[in-house]
């Protein structure tokens, strides 16, 4: 009875299969195998920490066309993928991909140099790239730069590339470039960073959390010629503090995300800036910044009511400044993280749940109330919490 049932349905049960399950369904019979190479489940193929790709998958999977293909924390270590199979691969969909994200893979032919150059070689219509945490180099970023794509957006988090290769990237690419990652990049100096600044006007994301050499002058560059920024990362620079936080949010006013973790210059200032300057800002993360207090977090509530994400990790947020989100902010907050903040208390984490709608996570890692979960169960059944580590998440559901 069920060949009875129609195309639209069947269409739908497969929209739940991953790709790797629509491959073995495909050979159940003639119909099946139609059905399950709708192009719908095959503009975007991602897989996700997978230990047995292969060529002759691979291969298959390029023959879908993609338009985005994403590889993440996939691993092969026994040469199951080859040289061939990435070139045929990339072959495949050299007239259809336009998104490559191959991020925290490892394996001999998933080396970010490789990758690189087999897409630049043939993929002409790639806009945006992410290699982050394959350990490319200076060679593939630089095939990628010099090839005849219109790169948009890269990533290139963690790899081991200098100033030759954001240069490249820049000189073919920089009117157009919209996004640059490049966190953790330690070989990158104030130079590169700052022709980043004066060649992509049209920059809107921009993370250059972790690196070293970033100047005081630098950033201030970066800040004074990039007014279309929305997403600025600055995790960990020794350079940032108060004054600096006021030149960004003056200079910057579009900004809807800043991260400022670990900058242990940050003080309350910084958010009564903020608040301030940047009251339709949505996303913000000061975790680690120990010298935040609830007084910047009432500046934050009292003004900020469009934020949904609020990393207080580690900050000397108590229990006052999580009842002041839970009555100022409850319209917006969907994910709050106050992992090892020492002087909140149970009373405040309900009040937050309970006031705050949309909330959907709450981290609450080294919290002091461990054996009190469960009163904390009786709330609520939709927030997925995070507490300590020995632990599983729990959900809560807001009366």
């Amino acid at each position: 009875m069920w060949q009875l049932l129609p195309d639209e349905l069947w269409l739908c049960i497969f929209s739940f299969l991953s790709q790797k399950e629509l491959s073995q369904v495909a050979q159940v019979c003639h119909r099946f195998h139609c059905l399950a190479r709708d192009e719908s489940f095959w503009g975007q193929i991602h897989i996700v920490d997978c230990h047995c790709l292969n060529d002759e998958w691979l291969i298959r999977l390029g023959l879908h066309h993609p338009q985005c293909f994403s590889l993440y924390h996939c691993h092969d270590e026994t040469w199951r993928i080859t040289e061939e199979g990435l070139k045929q691969f990339f072959q495949h969909c050299k007239e259809s991909l336009k998104e490559l994200n191959i991020t925290s893979c490892s394996g001999p032919t998933l080396r970010g140099d490789i990758i690189l150059y087999h897409a630049s070689t043939f993929c002409n219509k790639l806009t945006s790239v992410d290699i982050s945490w394959t350990g490319a180099t200076d060679l593939g970023i630089i095939a990628l730069a010099e090839a005849s794509v219109s790169l948009q957006s890269l990533s290139a988090n963690g790899c081991q590339i200098t100033d030759d290769a954001v240069n490249a990237l820049i000189e073919k690419h920089g009117k157009r470039l919209s996004k640059i990652e490049v966190f953790g990049c330690h070989a990158l100096t104030a130079k590169s960073l700052s022709s980043i600044a004066e060649e992509c006007p049209n920059l809107q994301t921009l993370n250059i959390g972790r690196v070293p050499e970033v100047t005081h002058v630098c950033l201030s560059n970066i800040v004074k010629h990039l007014k279309k920024l929305s997403v600025l990362n600055v995790t960990g620079l020794s350079v940032v503090r108060d004054c600096v936080v006021h030149f960004i949010v003056t200079q910057c006013p579009k900004l809807e995300s800043l991260i400022l973790s670990s900058c242990s210059q940050v003080t309350d200032l910084s958010l009564v800036e903020i608040s301030t300057y940047l009251q339709t800002i949505r996303y913000l993360d000061v975790s680690s910044c120990k010298k935040v207090t609830d007084i910047g977090v009432q500046a934050l509530a009292g003004s900020c009511h469009q934020l949904y994400y609020l990393d207080l990790s580690s900050t000397g947020t108590s229990k006052r400044g999580v009842c002041l989100l839970a009555s100022f902010c409850h319209s917006s907050l969907e994910c709050v993280k106050l992992n090892f903040c020492k002087n909140i208390t149970l009373d405040a984490v309900k009040k937050l749940c309970k006031k705050c709608k949309r909330l959907k996570m709450l981290h609450l890692y080294g919290c002091c109330f461990s054996r009190d979960w469960e009163s904390i169960k009786e709330i609520s059944k939709t927030i997925k919490v995070f507490h300590d580590l020995s632990a599983p998440a729990i959900n809560i559901l807001v009366e």
